[in-house]
């Protein structure tokens, strides 16, 4: 099935496998989306790529399987691209499923009776509350009504994500982050860049390595690691330097980092999405292209800054920034420069610092 047609809201009793070859941000979303699914259903969710099928190991709504690829793909190398799908032909009718070992043997002692497959549509802003982020919109479509009227919509949406990594796993982070965090640091993580789109980009690295100097020369205790891996100057550590060689998946890995991040800014992509979810650390959202409203649930603990270009091209005067009640609203600071240059960013730092 589909998410259209109202066929997947009406189902009961089933065991509902969901096919979900989507980025870390949509995966991160669809945990807020889990708890307003239907309560007779299963749910099991997987992908080709289990650096992002790990984030949901804890998960009370939803048991991840995982493929055995940590690589993120859609399962051509297998002979088995999207399990067999195509997702036009995903209307209710009956198919047979192309699972390669090791999924094969979760795949068959979960027995789905129904696989949903969404292409998760973008709204660009331009639904509105209750319904106005991305993952509240695909709720609309596969939950009924009668089932979303028992949530408060009007406040953020819990998220069904276990955000602890597990005890071992956490050990070993902290272990290597002994290495570049002399006692008494403080931890900053930046993301740069995104796989999706490199217009919502921060720059090309200057206002980064710019604010990395400033925060460092207003208190020197500070250490950074780099979500991109670049050399940001002094005291930067890229992550895949530090992890790189574990032989963990990403969401594993990046669960216990937060736990010891005191400071996050990046750009809208996985990271941010997930700290985002997360909440209990200050975040700084860096916007160029797009709007925070079409996406995360509220945290008080951020500031994102937005430039001119979203303003340009009317992203706030959409109908998910424009109907939100108070209890939804992010903090916003509209900049009138098409960049976001580092001092904005250490401004804001420093607010959700005091």
């Amino acid at each position: 099935m589909r998410e259209d047609r109202g066929r997947f809201a009406s189902l009961r009793d089933a065991r509902v496998l969901i096919y979900w070859p989507h980025g870390l941000g949509d995966w991160v979303h669809f945990g807020a989306l889990a708890p307003l699914l239907e309560k007779s259903n299963s749910y099991a969710i997987t992908r080709f790529g289990d650096d992002y099928v790990s984030l949901m190991e804890g998960c009370t709504r939803l048991e991840p399987l995982f493929s055995g690829v940590r690589r993120l793909g859609d399962g051509a190398d297998r002979d088995a691209r999207h399990l067999g799908l195509i997702l036009k032909r995903c209307d209710g009718r009956s198919v047979t499923l192309k699972v390669p070992a090791p999924l094969d043997e979760p795949a068959k002692r979960f027995a789905p009776d129904v696989v949903l497959w969404t292409d998760y549509p973008e709204t660009e802003g331009m639904t509105a509350y209750p319904f106005q982020t991305k993952a509240r919109n695909l709720a609309r479509l596969i939950v009924r009504p009668e089932r979303l009227s028992e949530f408060d919509l009007a406040r953020p949406l819990p998220n069904a994500i276990d955000f602890s990594a597990p005890a071992a796993i956490q050990r070993l982070v902290d272990e290597r982050l002994a290495r570049v965090l002399p006692p008494h640091t403080r931890l900053c993580v930046v993301s740069r860049t995104g796989v999706t789109a490199s217009r919502k980009n921060w720059g090309d690295g200057s206002q980064a390595r710019a604010f990395v100097a400033a925060l460092r020369a207003a208190t020197p205790r500070w250490q950074f690691v780099s979500m991109d891996d670049e050399s940001l100057g002094e005291g930067v550590t890229g992550f895949r330097a530090l992890f790189g060689d574990l032989d963990e998946p990403f969401a594993r890995l990046y669960k216990a980092v937060v736990k010891r991040t005191d400071l996050f800014v990046g750009i809208p992509a996985g990271p941010l999405h997930f700290t985002m979810a997360h909440g209990g650390v200050p975040i700084v959202g860096v916007w160029l292209a797009h709007h925070p409203d079409w996406y995360d649930e509220p945290n008080s603990a951020a500031i994102h800054l937005i430039g001119r270009y979203v303003r340009d091209r009317g992203f706030d005067r959409r109908p998910a920034t424009t109907s939100t009640p108070p209890a939804l609203r992010h903090r916003l600071q509209y900049l009138d420069t098409p960049a976001i240059e580092a001092e904005a960013v250490v401004e804001a730092a420093r607010m959700l610092m005091r």
